[in-house]
């Protein structure tokens, strides 16, 4: 499969609102304007995700803009006690009085109600986020207060267009290897972030695609040889025939790799109507590359199960955390080991 790599700034999408050039980047070059779109607002889908976490417990944070709705959606993970909350402020009113979406990746995202706050605040190279949900479960408030850098590195860019229609496009900007600290704080126990004992991950996008879709997703970050080291994986949405998203990073830098397989028990790929049992996820996985150049093992310690149905918005998630073990090949052929790095995996069912 060709892996072409976009190296110039331009606009993303044309005077048509179609997709300029297709491919894969190590850092934001394209501009996102949503008034180049054609299509209806309502079809624009516009996100960003904070994943911090560490052996022991983890915080998931989604702000969006998806159909007819904005959410903010916190993901309060215990490894230890194997025990999660999964809990959704949602406006069934695009762009609410509070909301803010931006156009690039250096601004600030915010989210407002009476229930909920949260604020991804952007100064040059760090992110200020601050979150105040009210009951996130009954009779237990949850704040979070964490500035995650990020680091002068390679990133994962992709620009996605869908042969079914020139006006779908997949934009996507990941960041792997984040700087994290600060606390959150959940039933009367405050938790530490420190940047000795835990790692952030980001995930920006933008995008117009079909209502009902699936996508699986896979992402490490941790530290090999005194460097950082990590991955991004993932496939399921749209024409990947100039590049697919998966990118090895050591030392800052990032190898691109071909095409891989994420080998869930008893999973058919592209089968929506499937539903995999529970317990399947919690088997071990196998990851496999067409290329050779990522082969690991997957042991899950955890699946974060959640669902939410409103209006025309629902959405089915297993987020999978567990330990990665096995070798990765850099561009120059050096092989890198690991054992049991903690990451997570996903497969997730939407219509929205």
């Amino acid at each position: 499969m060709m892996q072409h790599e976009i190296v110039k700034r331009h606009p993303l999408l044309d005077e048509n609102g179609h997709v300029m050039e297709p491919g894969w980047a190590r850092e934001y070059l394209l501009e996102y304007n949503r008034d180049a779109i054609q299509a209806p607002e309502t079809e624009i889908k516009e996100w960003e995700y904070f994943l911090i976490l560490n052996r022991d417990y983890g915080l998931g944070l989604s702000i969006a803009n998806v159909g007819s709705c904005s959410r903010l959606s916190v993901h309060f993970m215990d490894y230890v006690n194997k025990t999660y909350v999964c809990e959704s402020d949602l406006l069934m009113e695009r762009g609410a009085k509070g909301t803010f979406m931006p156009r690039d990746v250096w601004s600030t995202t915010c989210y407002k109600t009476e229930r909920a706050f949260g604020i991804y605040e952007k100064k040059g190279n760090t992110c200020h986020i601050v979150i105040d949900f009210k009951n996130l479960t009954p009779g237990d408030d949850f704040k979070a207060d964490i500035m995650v850098t990020i680091p002068d590195t390679d990133k994962t860019v992709m620009v996605i267009p869908y042969k079914s229609d020139p006006e779908l496009f997949y934009y996507n900007y990941k960041i792997n290897n984040m700087i994290t600290e600060g606390t959150m704080e959940y039933k009367g126990k405050r938790y530490a972030f420190t940047r000795e004992n835990s790692v952030g991950t980001n995930d920006w996008g933008r995008g117009i695609w079909e209502h009902v879709n699936e996508w699986y997703w896979g992402s490490l970050s941790t530290t090999i040889n005194g460097k950082p080291f990590g991955f991004n994986i993932g496939h399921g949405f749209g024409d990947t025939s100039n590049a697919t998203e998966n990118i090895i990073f050591y030392d800052g830098r990032a190898h691109k790799i071909d095409q891989l397989t994420f080998q869930i028990p008893g999973d058919v790929i592209g089968d929506l109507k499937l539903v995999l049992p529970d317990e399947n996820y919690m088997k071990n996985w196998k990851f496999v590359t067409n290329d050779g150049r990522l082969d690991m093992d997957f042991v899950p310690v955890m699946d974060r199960q959640s669902g939410l149905s409103v209006g025309d918005y629902a959405s089915g998630q297993h987020q999978v955390f567990g330990l990665f073990t096995g070798k990765a090949v850099l561009d120059d052929g050096t092989e890198i080991s690991f054992k049991d790095e903690f990451g997570f995996a996903e497969k997730v069912n939407n219509a929205w």
